[in-house]
């Protein structure tokens, strides 16, 4: 994983674009399967991912180029799990979330996020999101560029509110994810490059 901190606190250091520009096309050159960009928030890392596993719809990651186990597993695009970084999202509900991606229009759905707490017993945080189209760009990454429709997602849980964007190419795919996974793990960008 590339340690990308930004100069906020003594334990941040920035990492030069240019080096995980360099990390993106070393990984697209090793292989012609898929690749993602991971960025955490909260402690500035980044990674380039590679998928390690696919079961039916879902797809699991880990960084590109190391043996660690760490990972986030997808479906359709869409952050539904996390391993081994520590307050993990053991899995949530993306159904209603999916579906209202790939119609692209103005709407409300509920969310389920599922963690563990300090006791091994799953705490379920429960969202309703508002579903707003924020017009038209090109995304580019990696390998990938194309024409999207940038969705923004407002979410109200019993204790706070959280925000989130997707940008969804025409033919339904979701190429970037800005989601907030919970409490603990903060916001991830997954960022696809090819």
């Amino acid at each position: 994983m590339i340690d990308s901190r930004r100069a906020q606190g003594p334990a941040k250091k920035e990492i030069p674009d240019s080096v995980v520009q360099r990390e993106i096309r070393r990984a697209l050159s090793s292989s012609d399967g898929p690749f993602a960009l991971m960025q955490i928030e909260g402690t500035g890392s980044v990674a380039v991912l590679r998928v390690i596993e696919t079961n039916g719809p879902y797809r699991t990651w880990s960084a590109w180029g190391t043996s660690e186990r760490r990972s986030v597993s997808t479906r359709g695009g869409v952050i539904t799990s996390t391993r081994g970084l520590g307050t993990d999202l053991m899995s949530s509900s993306v159904n209603g979330l999916l579906g209202m991606l790939s119609r692209r229009q103005d709407g409300i759905e509920r969310q389920v996020l599922r963690h563990l707490d300090g006791e091994n017993q799953i705490e379920e945080t429960e969202a309703y999101c508002a579903f707003t189209p924020d017009g038209r760009q090109t995304y580019e990454g990696g390998a990938l560029r194309l024409a999207v429709t940038r969705i923004d997602v407002f979410c109200k849980t019993d204790t706070g509110t959280f925000n989130n964007y997707y940008l969804v190419s025409d033919s339904g795919r979701i190429v970037e994810a800005r989601t907030w996974l919970g409490e603990g793990l903060g916001y991830f960008t997954l960022s696809h490059l090819r």
